[in-house]
């Protein structure tokens, strides 16, 4: 870019180095000489912001591959996250904190309990009904195809 500048000083040197008078050649000249300098100006400018743009979107690319190896365990990513040793170690002090925190095995247990498993007669679906989905007769209704569903008592 900045051979580009030097050429448009130099044609600025040769143009004033012709020693034209006040003339319509030398206004022409000059006006000339002064686009090409905005140009080169203009274009430098324009290289400025995409190496700046171009390293922004690489950031982001490398954040991205790093989110789509984290959720979805991505092996053909760009990032090798085996070679990283630092990433790992954050990543599991950062959020297996997290995790015990907010995971309470006994709240979950809990619900498990009530679930019954029946597969649907007329469309074959395994579901899992509520316990208290199944009136006093044991029939309850499919959620996929609204059909009747009569449950055996295994109590």
């Amino acid at each position: 870019m900045d051979n580009l500048k030097s050429r448009v000083s130099y044609l600025k040197g040769l143009a004033d180095g012709l020693g034209l008078d006040e003339s319509k050649e030398k206004r022409l000249l000059i006006e000339i000489v002064k686009v090409l300098e905005e140009m080169a100006e203009a274009i430098d400018d324009l290289r400025a912001f995409s190496e700046a743009t171009q390293e922004y979107v690489e950031s982001i690319d490398e954040d991205l591959g790093q989110l789509e190896h984290d959720f979805y365990g991505d092996e053909d990513s760009d990032y090798d996250f085996e070679e990283d040793e630092d990433y790992e170690e954050d990543y599991d002090d950062e959020y297996e904190d997290e995790y015990e925190e907010d995971y309470d095995e006994d709240e979950y247990d809990d619900l498990d309990e009530d679930l019954r498993e029946i597969e649907c007669p007329k469309c074959h679906e395994i579901i899992f009904i509520d316990e208290d989905l199944i009136d006093e007769e044991g029939k309850t209704e499919c959620p996929n195809c609204k059909a009747e569903i009569r449950v055996e008592n295994n109590d």
